[in-house]
């Protein structure tokens, strides 16, 4: 359903125990959050936007120091950047005023 970017895949290769968050948003868009905490102690977090028909929109993976970060913060904080990519922060989701097409 999704078109998976390299990041993604970069991603998906290191078998880390993980924490998921999936939501799909009021305009018909996707965001995936996922948190882990890496073998040397920092945390790693995997933020994924789609548009509704499955395009990728961002994919990009951050490290926090694990000194400062639980995985579940770090968690918390991605749904946050996600929510606000996918609801058009910044316009780089033309699709975030879809509501307002009633043709499209």
């Amino acid at each position: 359903m999704f078109m998976r970017g390299k990041t993604y895949e970069a991603w998906a290769e290191k078998a880390l125990g993980e924490e998921c968050f999936t939501q799909e948003v009021e305009n018909g868009c996707h965001i995936e959050v996922r948190a882990r905490e890496r073998e040397d102690g920092d945390i790693e977090v995997l933020l994924c936007v789609y548009t509704a028909t499955g395009q990728c929109v961002v994919e990009r993976t951050r490290q926090l120091p694990g000194a400062e970060w639980t995985v579940r913060d770090a968690l918390k904080r991605g749904i946050d950047q996600a929510e606000r990519i996918a609801g058009g922060e910044s316009g780089r989701l033309p699709c975030a005023d879809a509501h307002l097409h009633d043709d499209d």
